[in-house]
């Protein structure tokens, strides 16, 4: 109802179609979603190396006690979601593992496409990175969290500052169901839940137009998964895309769609920013050397298997990889915390993994 009403807003000039949808989405989660217990924490806003963020911290540390820090970043496929949007979750990170938490307002696209998210993620990493003892943070014991697009930034962060051989590193990389690619949208999960719940296949098509183009012009391309051409398609499904490291329950019932032509002119014109690791990790030549990392995917999800190859790719690489796969979970339910038992249990456990090794 939120799309169709965001729509007929844009046709009567009130906004575009992404302005609307993205303040819906806010008011939407505000209103009506979950309430995080504010006590205990104090709550802060500030600018990182320019760029906006919300810091949270445990009441009742003292000066001298050093604590473990947490950068978040928001999903909302780029597009969406605010530090608004992700205020329960990273309360209760804040509280529960006693860590001061950085919650970060990145430039989202139309607008702003990529690589500005990454740059503002990076920048605002790298100055906490350098600045943590001002926060009473232990330099050493930071780690980059995220869902969804905030996923993916979790990972590119990290990725880019060992490319860029920043000198303090990133200790742990949480990873709650992220978008690690934007080649293939016919995968096993994205067909199985191409209708969600939350997010649909067509929805994670206009996304990726929208953060890698600006625009929504060659959409129909990309839900038909033109936007790759064949022959280049037929060799990343032997590369990171192959199916066979998925596992055998995830594929019941899976037939691959026909591989369609691709439209090469498309293809030219979007490939470099396709293949670029920071917009798509999973197509990385290298994962070596990155932080340990905690994946949770969920099986309702259309993520959930570019979740899991990413996974497979990290152990691959010789890193400490934690897979947790929420039986009965779909993507976006770490949103419906102390409603969805399903979300409750994941966060403990993601909660019980930074407890042990931040």
């Amino acid at each position: 109802m939120a799309e169709v009403v965001c729509m007929v807003g844009s046709y009567l000039g009130f906004g575009t179609y992404p302005e609307l949808l993205r303040e819906a989405t806010i008011k939407l989660i505000k209103d009506y979603g979950p309430k995080a217990d504010a006590e205990g924490i104090t709550t802060s806003d500030a600018v990182f190396d320019g760029v906006p963020v919300r810091i949270y911290r445990p009441v009742g540390s003292s000066e001298k006690e050093t604590l473990p820090g947490i950068v978040y970043f928001h999903g909302g496929g780029f597009v969406l979601g605010s530090v608004d949007t992700v205020d329960t979750i990273t309360k209760r990170l804040c509280r529960d593992t006693r860590s001061v938490v950085v919650s970060v307002e990145y430039r989202l696209a139309p607008k702003y496409t990529f690589p500005a998210a990454v740059d503002d993620c990076v920048k605002a990493t790298a100055h906490f990175l350098s600045n943590a003892a001002k926060f009473n943070v232990d330099a050493r014991r930071i780690a980059t969290c995220g869902d969804s697009a905030g996923g993916n930034l979790a990972t590119t962060v990290p990725l880019r500052l060992r490319d860029e051989r920043f000198p303090i590193p990133v200790k742990l990389q949480l990873l709650i169901y992220p978008w690690t690619q934007s080649l293939d949208f016919d995968l096993p999960s994205m067909i199985q839940n191409r209708d969600g719940p939350m997010l649909t296949r067509d929805a994670m098509a206009f996304f990726a137009a929208m953060y890698t183009e600006g625009y929504d012009n060659h959409l129909p391309d990309y839900v038909a998964n033109r936007h790759v051409t064949r022959s280049v398609r037929e060799q990343i499904s032997k590369t990171f895309l192959n199916l066979e490291k998925l596992p055998k329950e995830f594929l019941e019932g899976y037939e691959r769609p026909a591989y369609p032509d691709g439209d090469e002119k498309l293809w030219a014109a979007v490939k470099d920013r396709l293949l670029n690791p920071y917009h798509s990790p999973l197509t990385a030549d290298s994962l070596e050397n990155l932080p340990e990392a905690y994946v949770l995917t969920a099986n309702y999800d259309p993520l959930r298997d570019e979740g899991y190859l990413y996974a497979t790719r990290l152990r691959e690489a010789k890193n400490e990889v934690t897979l947790y796969n929420a039986e009965n979970g779909f993507h976006g339910f770490g949103h419906f915390l102390g409603i969805l038992p399903e979300a409750d249990h994941a966060l403990a456990d993601l909660i019980r993994f930074i407890r042990e090794r931040l």
